[in-house]
């Protein structure tokens, strides 16, 4: 099991447009093998920054995501709708609350 955090900071008045194709991602993201839970944020104080919150059963399945053709449109256009290169961090889940089973053991 794998979590992806990713901070996206749109440049100033590009923040609609961002989400809204992030959330096309998040959309098609629900019907890909592998892909556990994925979810795009917007922070309360600054309406360009984002924050995907992303878990794949492993590397592999976000390796198939990012080779997508609907991913790699987006990724083209992080150039023109960022303000600097995204901040991927990969997480190792340790607990789990919530409903539902555990989606990892320890």
């Amino acid at each position: 099991m794998m979590l992806l955090w990713v901070e996206l900071q749109a440049r100033p008045g590009a923040g609609d447009q961002l989400a809204d194709l992030l959330a096309g991602l998040a959309q098609q993201a629900g019907s890909e093998p592998g892909v556990l839970f994925y979810a795009v944020h917007r922070q309360q104080a600054d309406q360009n920054a984002l924050v995907l919150y992303e878990l794949y059963r492993d590397r592999a399945a976000w390796e198939t995501h990012m080779a997508l053709p609907a991913v790699q449109a987006v990724l083209q256009q992080f150039d023109a709708l960022l303000m600097q290169p995204p901040r991927l961090v990969f997480c190792d889940p340790l607990a789990w609350s919530g409903p539902g089973p555990l989606p990892f053991s320890r």
